[in-house]
Formats: C-alpha cells, structure tokens, sequence
C-alpha cells in the first residue's frame, strides 16, 4: 500500500512540475502587454496542447488565450491545420509510403 502512495506522489509531483513549467513558459511567450513576442516557445505549447499533454488547468489557460488574441489563435490554427494536412497526405497517399516512414512520422507528430 505504501509503494502505491509513493507511486501516486510521483505522479502529482510530476503533474504539478509540468504544470509550472507550462505556465512560466507560456507567461514568457508574451511582453508586458500580453501581445505574442516568441512564437518558436508558443509553438512548442501548442504541440502539448494539441498531443492533449496539457494538464487541465494549463488549458485553460491556453484556451483563454487564443480566444482573446489574435495572434496566438492564429499561430495555433496554423499549427493545427498543419498537423491535419500531414495526416490526410498520410492517408491519400497511403499506398505510396512505406509503412515504416509513415508510422516515424506519425509517431513524431502523434497521430
């Protein structure tokens, strides 16, 4: 029962550890203003987000924010829609791609 509570601690410690990491790297996407000043780190959440490896609250956060600005919902639409078109090139020209580079790639985008 103990080794089960210590296994249960690692994984809320590990939960609450990226949920700071997802919140002090999202808060330096953006200036003083709140305006998007690096896209390559806000990139690198949407890719959490879009892998639904945020946690909840981190989200919400994220969700928050591209409704309220332009610029960061327009950088995750495009990152969504990129991941979209890979995955339906993947699947038109199904036949035409070896089995195992279609599965790297998938893998390395998550599909």
């Amino acid at each position: 029962m103990l080794k089960k509570w210590g296994t249960i601690n690692k994984i809320v410690n590990t939960m609450s550890e990226f949920s700071d990491w997802f919140k002090d790297t999202f808060k330096g996407c953006y200036c003083e203003k709140g305006n998007l000043v690096d896209e390559r780190r806000f990139s690198e959440i949407v890719q959490l987000v879009l892998d639904n490896e945020a946690d909840e609250e981190s989200r919400a956060i994220f969700e928050e924010k591209i409704r309220t600005c332009v610029k960061s919902c327009g950088s995750f639409e495009k990152e969504k829609s990129l991941r979209e078109t890979i995955k339906q090139k993947l699947f038109d020209h199904k036949k035409d791609i070896p089995n195992d580079l279609a599965a790297s790639i998938k893998k390395s985008i998550n599909l």
